[in-house]
């Protein structure tokens, strides 16, 4: 018998929605000239120094700046060249623009209605540097432009959901046994203690890669789908917001080669941070990759989803086919571990994708849990 307590529960879900787009993360970049950047240099390191503030050399070479960091943008100093002699130089800053407006800020997320302040908070944040820059009096024919957002090109944007359910818990378990496109990979860590690689223990975390020209392996995108109170925590990270500890965070990190996709596709410029605020970019994105990977079906038990199956009008070797597969999910304990031992992964992507279209996630719920279900946490 179904559990009517736990159900009502269940459906206690709420999606932050800012109309629909929200961002977490982006890498922008202005490239500069060998005597901007040389200008500019200067004037972070003695601005670094001047007020305690961190300013070091990575390994490869780039230069960070912790100068703004409490305004959520890490400015790095990046200078390259090839062996053909061609340079890249620029300012590249990683800015979280929800901690740009508010500091300690680590839960919400950012969308149109925050545009304009937005723009305004990153030229106010540069007033120290400008000034600083602009007093030299070897830099009075530079042009500074930093200081205006549209001023820089894009590398990385993060489109994010923030689902907020009591059932986190759960939630989290039935993701981790989510698909795993082809082309992506899971992300793994060296567990010491364990002596292996595992998973994160709080979050569904894949990616995919590809080869640029020189033959490197790029990451390309990125989904992570996690925890976000155990993130957080595990981070060090302050935040009063009641609701963090409830909040299931749904995440598609695209890197530059996608993001130059996005800006082809769309018909879009180059430079210019507001348009990568259209409801619509953000809503085909997270909505694509949402369904390649945990899908769109409600959780049940496996005798629910099969007593489902049974009810529903369909020839006897297809409802076989979606039973056997309900099965064979359940007893690995996950749609990506029977992917990689079945031989015709076509055939099976295409009962994972029937299974989806009937409301049913493969994923199934344990018994033990004393519920029998949980809806698809992706309500469009």
């Amino acid at each position: 018998m179904k559990n009517k307590n736990a159900h009502n529960k269940a459906l206690k879900i709420k999606i932050e929605f800012g109309g629909f787009v929200m961002q977490h993360t982006v890498q922008m970049f202005c490239k500069l000239d060998s005597r901007y950047y040389s200008a500019l240099f200067e004037t972070l390191k003695q601005l670094s120094k001047s007020n305690h503030s961190k300013f070091y050399k990575e390994k490869d070479g780039s230069y960070h700046c912790n100068l703004l960091q409490e305004n959520g943008l890490h400015l790095i100093m990046r200078h390259s060249e090839n062996t053909e002699g061609i340079g890249y130089s620029a300012l590249e800053i990683i800015m979280n623009p929800m901690r740009l407006l508010f500091q300690n800020e680590y839960l919400k997320l950012v969308s149109m209605k925050h545009c304009k302040d937005i723009y305004t908070a990153f030229k106010r944040a540069f007033v120290p540097i400008k000034n600083k820059f602009e007093k030299k009096r070897r830099n009075k024919e530079i042009k500074f432009r930093l200081h205006l957002l549209d001023s820089y090109s894009y590398k990385r944007i993060d489109f994010a959901l923030n689902f907020c359910t009591e059932h986190i818990k759960q939630y989290m378990k039935l993701i981790k046994r989510a698909d795993i496109p082809d082309g992506f990979q899971q992300f793994m860590r060296y567990h010491k203690s364990n002596r292996r690689y595992v998973s994160p223990e709080h979050s569904f975390y894949i990616f995919k890669t590809s080869r640029s020209q020189s033959k490197v392996d790029h990451v390309n995108l990125t989904i992570n789908c996690y925890d976000k109170g155990e993130q957080l925590k595990e981070n060090g990270l302050p935040c009063n917001d009641k609701n963090a500890k409830y909040t299931i965070r749904f995440e598609v990190q695209c890197r530059y080669n996608k993001v130059y996709r996005i800006i082809k596709d769309n018909g879009l410029n180059k430079q210019g941070f507001s348009q990568f605020l259209r409801d619509d970019i953000a809503k085909n994105l997270l909505h694509y990759y949402f369904k390649k990977t945990i899908g769109f079906g409600d959780y049940y038990t496996l005798s629910k989803a099969r007593e489902i199956i049974q009810s529903k009008r369909m020839n006897a070797l297809t409802r076989q086919a979606l039973l056997s597969t309900l099965d064979l999910v359940n007893e690995k304990r996950g749609i990506w571990k029977v992917k990689e031992t079945v031989s015709d992964k076509k055939e099976f992507d295409k009962r994972i994708k029937r299974l989806h279209e009937l409301g049913i996630n493969p994923v199934t719920i344990p018994i033990s849990w004393g519920i029998d279900y949980l809806p698809s946490l992706f309500m469009v």
